[in-house]
């Protein structure tokens, strides 16, 4: 299988277990976990762009899937932008460190949105509430689980 074949085939893999975590509806720390983990791999194995797209693809997805309460459409933009700076961290920073391309990431994932919901929206408590501190701790969650997942897809790599 050529490169692109084998990198278009990992996104759409990676897209659809990211539609399966929305689609369950398991609660936003399973489900922002869930995907926050899928956009780290997608960085690390299919690369930026492939990965700024599920980030893109998501938000909107959630509002056709009826996770997206409609009071939080308004939000979704932001969410998007919040996902590709999320993975665009990562990307720039995963050479030097994984682990603190995900911890800037989670932080500059979470600074975007908890400021946009606190101070240049006007927003009912419940989605200030699910875009503040939630958002530090699933990107963080996700990172964490990303990382131990490509360092077992590595491991079984070399054998």
């Amino acid at each position: 299988m050529n490169k692109k074949t084998k990198t278009l085939t990992r996104t759409a893999i990676l897209l659809a277990i990211a539609l399966v975590f929305q689609f369950v509806k398991m609660g936003q720390l399973i489900t922002g976990s869930g995907i926050n983990a899928v956009l780290i791999i997608a960085a690390q194995m299919c690369g930026l762009p492939w990965a700024a797209a599920i980030g893109l693809i998501t938000p909107f997805m959630a509002v056709v899937l009826g996770v997206t309460p409609p009071a939080m459409i308004v939000v979704v933009p932001y969410i998007v932008c919040g996902n590709v700076l999320y993975v665009l961290t990562y990307s720039l920073l995963k050479k030097r460190s994984r682990v603190v391309g995900v911890a800037v990431a989670a932080l500059l994932k979470f600074g975007l949105l908890y400021s946009v919901v606190n101070y240049f929206l006007t927003v009912k408590p419940p989605i200030k509430a699910a875009l503040s501190f939630p958002q530090l701790l699933t990107a963080l969650i996700g990172g964490s689980i990303a990382l131990i997942i490509l360092q077992v897809m590595e491991r079984i790599d070399k054998k």
